[in-house]
């Protein structure tokens, strides 16, 4: 029988976005978001936790180059120096650093099944971040 461990690794990028729901009016999305309908940018940290067995043979989760690799594919080039508000991911959904994080565990327990994935970890700033880990109410 194998150890279960988590392993996490880093990411980041840098996108602009805006909050705003386009069937309010621009007073009523003045009143539930304030500032934040102004475009505005952020460097997001990306923290992806994957759960699993350690294999006996290599001592890992999961070969990190792998995931360095998926997380790159899916989420790193997509979002990095991008509007989000312009994502299909986000035609429907504010992107709030919430919904940021669920459109990220999507693409990624797409690429990497959901019984490896544990949490996404988005940071919006140092004083900010969401975690994740694919609940629904």
């Amino acid at each position: 029988m194998s150890a279960i461990g988590y392993s996490t690794r880093r990411f980041a990028f840098s996108a602009g976005h805006r909050y705003w729901v386009d069937a309010w009016s621009a007073a009523e999305n003045e009143q539930s978001f304030g500032r934040l309908v102004i475009p505005h940018g952020h460097n997001y940290t990306v923290d992806i936790t994957i759960r699993g067995p350690i294999d006996p043979a290599t001592g890992m989760v999961i070969d990190l180059g792998e995931l360095k690799r998926v997380v790159g594919e899916v989420v790193v080039d997509r979002f990095d120096h991008a509007d989000l508000n312009a994502d299909s991911l986000f035609r429907a959904r504010v992107p709030t650093t919430e919904n940021i994080a669920i459109a990220i565990w999507d693409l990624v327990v797409a690429k990497l099944g959901r019984e490896r994935m544990w949490q996404v970890r988005v940071w919006e700033d140092p004083t900010l971040y969401v975690d994740y880990r694919g609940e629904t109410a």
